[in-house]
């Protein structure tokens, strides 16, 4: 038996950090967005034990989030394991755009679809919890607000349809060297349309200001850092067609936004979708 599933990637319409943590974690208060950028998850019940085919340079085994989402999966239901993944990614890394996370949930909720789904969404929702913060997220996706550290997740109405020009330049940033620079700052009570790492980021790379200042130039109504970074992402209301002028190894994504229902959609047809 097998299943195919589209795992998308995240933007984040507003961050906002409000303290450290004593546990080390910091505790946020974000709305989520999914976007139609894919890795795409091929899921084979049949040899014993969780054998996970991922591309070179990314963490194998059991340092990658597929693979602990899968022992988590057996543990919580003490079924066998007996499954192959495959993982083929689009998502860039160290881009926050989530693809780990959105990888994780899609292993749980391809291996609840292919037993026969022995977990409800709430035991889903403790196994993804406990995976990462972003995790949670992404059993749903749409538009979402997360607090706590990212995985106490809360449905809002869907997002008018926006278009959305992803920029990913050849560095990445990791989330904990982001956190390390974010300084607490007065801002605004309002979470939308704001990110409060993108400072952190800015000092860590100054040349993200360059792409800032190019969405401006291309149209965008408003452009933030995707999470902790290094994208950053433009917000149009009608796709955009200009061509940009990008530096060598500075990849560009042109994608709509998902909603829950188009997410739902994606996870049994993903040959046909990607």
């Amino acid at each position: 038996m097998r299943v195919t599933l589209l795992s998308p990637a995240k933007v984040n319409l507003g961050l906002k950090v409000i303290r450290r943590r004593s546990d080390g974690y910091h505790e946020v208060e974000t709305v989520l967005q999914t976007v139609a950028l894919f890795d795409r998850l091929v899921l084979t019940r049949g040899e014993p034990g969780i054998n996970l085919m991922a591309p070179a340079g990314l963490p194998q085994g059991r340092e990658n989030l597929c693979f602990i989402a899968a022992e988590s999966f057996y543990g919580r239901t003490s079924l066998d394991p007996a499954i192959s993944i495959e993982l083929t990614k689009n998502i860039p890394v160290e881009a926050g755009l989530g693809g780990g996370s959105s990888n994780a949930a899609h292993v749980l909720l391809g291996l609840n679809a292919l037993y026969g789904s022995p977990l409800e969404i709430g035991e889903l929702e403790f196994l993804a919890a406990h995976i990462g913060s972003d995790v949670p997220f992404f059993l749903r996706g749409g538009t979402a607000r997360a607090t706590g550290r990212g995985e106490v997740i809360t449905a809002l109405p869907d997002l008018n349809p926006r278009w959305l020009r992803i920029i990913k330049p050849p560095f990445g940033l990791a989330t904990a060297q982001v956190y390390a620079e974010w300084q607490p700052v007065a801002s605004s009570s309002n979470v939308h349309l704001h990110n409060d790492l993108e400072a952190a980021a800015l000092k860590l790379r100054p040349e993200l200001r360059e792409l800032k200042a190019l969405l401006a130039e291309d149209g965008a109504e408003l452009s933030l850092l995707c999470g902790s970074g290094s994208a950053i992402c433009g917000f149009y209301e009608e796709r955009p067609t200009r061509a940009l002028r990008l530096a060598e190894g500075f990849r560009e994504y042109v994608v709509p936004t998902l909603t829950a229902a188009e997410c739902q959609a994606n996870i049994l047809r993903g040959e046909s979708a990607l």
